[in-house]
């Protein structure tokens, strides 16, 4: 069970360590929201994981499931929160990368 939990520590950690290369590398504000979002989302829900395992292991019941109903938050909250940000950027102006081949959003606007 040990070595389980540590797997899913270093899993969470990689995803983690993915999603700054991925604010680093790309190109413009909404790639680097889907890398941030999409990986710290995968990272942070392996380490909770983790974490709720832990506590299982160690008899803590309550604790773990509140660890639990914090994954399940994060599984809400962080889609949505970069999904608004997004989309704020978008209406404010913000410009796509000259290489974006798709624009759904404003294919949508001009309907």
């Amino acid at each position: 069970m040990d070595i389980l939990i540590l797997l899913l520590y270093a899993a969470g950690l990689f995803f983690n360590l993915a999603a700054v290369v991925g604010m680093i590398r790309m190109p413009d504000l909404y790639c680097r929201l889907h890398s941030s979002s999409k990986n710290t989302t995968l990272g942070s829900l392996l380490i909770v994981f983790g974490l709720a395992l832990r506590e299982f292991q160690a008899g803590e019941a309550p604790s773990a499931l509140k660890v639990l109903l914090i994954a399940a938050f994060l599984l809400v909250v962080t889609p949505i929160g970069s999904h608004a940000l997004a989309r704020a950027a978008y209406r404010y102006g913000i410009p796509l990368w000259e290489g974006t081949v798709v624009d759904q959003y404003g294919e949508m606007q001009e309907q």
